[in-house]
């Protein structure tokens, strides 16, 4: 049996891979996972239940049957459909819960969206530093220091609000306000001020760098180049991402409704106590109609951003 003959480019592989970095922390990490896999996997005791598989059976018939509409399921005939549902939509507010929850989420998502792009020049940190753009300021050493103790503490301040649950927020809120939708609202708005702050700040780090660099030399300064130069090129991408904690932000005000306010959440919790699984799943439904539209509406806007009309 002779041996395979090699070629220089399976030689040149051969070495890259004796030359390839090794992390002892990666492989650890990775052995460490795939044991605590296995354990969760094999642990019996971690999943006790006091129920047993009968009463979970019994349990899932009961939910299934009752998954049906009331009238459907009582007289058979699916012509009862039409009448149920617009009397939940009217009678059992869930029109009025669809336009609350629209509400919430959509000025929670404003309002985090627009304090996100205030505090922008002092997160980037081709803007927040003693040379935006790489072209030095001219300013002393006192102003050089504060803008680069700004971006650190912008920066924190985006990880500090973006590590607060929003379920926590609205909580403590609704114990100053009580059951008000601006207190839901904050809870909404200061979570994803954060997180949208950071990702703004990564889409202008990562802007053309050109036409900024333009501004400034021209005396344009790290503001103009962010208004003039660095916002509309990333406007495209921040876009997207106003969308995506849009949508986040419709379920979260549907989750914070079983706080008390008058959302699809508390129609969903009243559902649930009274047994009535075939309302409750209406409503969850109605919630996902409404984020299937924001996303339809997000299509639309990047099309149209992108002139493809």
């Amino acid at each position: 049996m002779t041996d395979t003959p090699t070629t220089p480019q399976a030689e040149r592989i051969a070495e890259l891979r004796r030359a390839r970095a090794r992390s002892p922390f990666l492989r650890a990490s990775l052995i460490i996972g795939i044991g605590l896999l296995v354990w969760a996997w094999t642990a019996g005791d971690l999943y006790e239940s006091y129920l047993t598989s009968d009463q979970k059976r019994a349990n899932l018939e009961r939910f299934l049957a009752k998954l049906t509409p009331a009238p459907v399921r009582d007289s058979g005939d699916w012509s009862q459909l039409t009448p149920w549902i617009t009397e939940q939509l009217t009678k059992g507010d869930g029109l009025r819960a669809v336009v609350l929850t629209f509400a919430l989420a959509t000025t929670a998502a404003a309002l985090s969206g627009l304090f996100a792009l205030a505090f922008l020049p002092g997160a980037a940190r081709n803007l927040a530093t003693p040379a935006p753009i790489g072209i030095p300021s001219g300013r002393n050493g006192i102003t050089a220091k504060l803008w680069s103790v700004l971006s650190k503490l912008t920066r924190a301040f985006f990880v500090f609000t973006r590590s607060l649950p929003e379920y926590v927020l609205g909580f403590l809120l609704i114990s100053v306000f009580g059951p008000d939708p601006w207190a839901l609202v904050l809870a909404l708005a200061i979570h994803n001020f954060g997180i949208l702050g950071r990702l703004g700040s990564e889409v202008i780090e990562n802007a053309p760098q050109a036409p900024a660099l333009t501004v400034v030399a021209h005396g344009g300064g790290r503001f103009g180049a962010y208004l003039a130069a660095l916002l509309p090129e990333g406007f495209n991408r921040m876009v997207v991402y106003f969308f995506y904690r849009w949508e986040t932000c419709v379920r979260e005000a549907t989750v914070l409704g079983m706080l008390g306010v008058m959302s699809l959440g508390y129609l969903i919790t009243d559902a649930k106590s009274g047994r009535a699984f075939d309302q409750m799943i209406f409503f969850v439904l109605l919630g996902a109609i409404i984020v299937l539209a924001g996303d339809l509406l997000s299509v639309l806007v990047r099309r149209w951003l992108r002139y493809e009309r």
